[in-house]
């Protein structure tokens, strides 16, 4: 067995990213072209679908391998073009402006991961989501990232802590709108330990477009 999980990316994914994911300690390598991805065996894929050649070689990586494929996007990608890439076989996708150390995160947490427990009481469509978030507390502004997001809420990661049933009001975007979303929540779960830290929390009060959009959002990950 391997000590080190073995991803691989595109050339200019290394660019962007290569540094940082070595140094979180995954065995990670830049590739050039689909032949070189065929050979790889890698425990997870990086994939630049804003390069016409990665977009069409996502189905025949995924045919090839088991392993999961990340793809890359322009932040203005269009929800078509999400859909499409799930098509062809992505698992999730990341904004090219999403910071090397939470590429890192996901990798991690996406590849140690354990299987969905069918008796989990949370049963609305969760997703893992990573955009920066800007939420307002007693008319303070902070901002953190995410890391999942459902129907029903979002988790934040970060080393705020605040009271549970805190209001807040959230501010970000989900990939293929060209609107922000905007909508109230409140904390309803701490996580104090592991990995992961940071606040759960449930939206209030969705209506309309934001209700529209978010479950166009989330039936991509169908």
């Amino acid at each position: 067995m391997r000590d080190q999980l073995k991803v691989v990316g595109s050339g200019s994914v290394d660019e962007s990213w290569g540094p940082a994911l070595r140094e979180s300690g995954l065995n990670y390598s830049s590739i050039q072209n689909l032949e070189e991805a065929l050979k790889s065996k890698a425990d997870c894929f990086l994939v630049d679908a804003r390069d016409s050649q990665w977009l069409e070689a996502l189905s025949k990586i995924k045919s090839s391998s088991g392993a999961p494929i990340l793809s890359l996007v322009k932040n203005s990608v269009r929800r078509e073009e999400l859909q499409q890439l799930r098509t062809r076989g992505a698992q999730g996708y990341l904004s090219e402006s999403t910071p090397a150390e939470e590429v890192a995160i996901r990798i991690h947490a996406m590849l140690h991961e354990r299987p969905k427990d069918k008796k989990d009481y949370r049963t609305a469509r969760r997703a893992w989501f990573q955009q920066e978030v800007e939420f307002s507390v007693f008319k303070t502004v902070n901002k953190a990232w995410s890391t999942t997001l459902s129907e029903t809420g979002i988790f934040l990661r970060t080393s705020l802590s605040f009271p549970l049933y805190t209001v807040l009001h959230l501010k970000f975007n989900l990939l293929g709108e060209s609107r922000p979303f905007e909508c109230d929540g409140v904390i309803v779960r701490q996580e104090v330990e592991g990995d992961i830290r940071g606040f759960g929390v449930m939206f209030q009060n969705l209506k309309g477009e934001n209700v529209r959009n978010l479950e166009a959002f989330l039936e991509i990950y169908r």
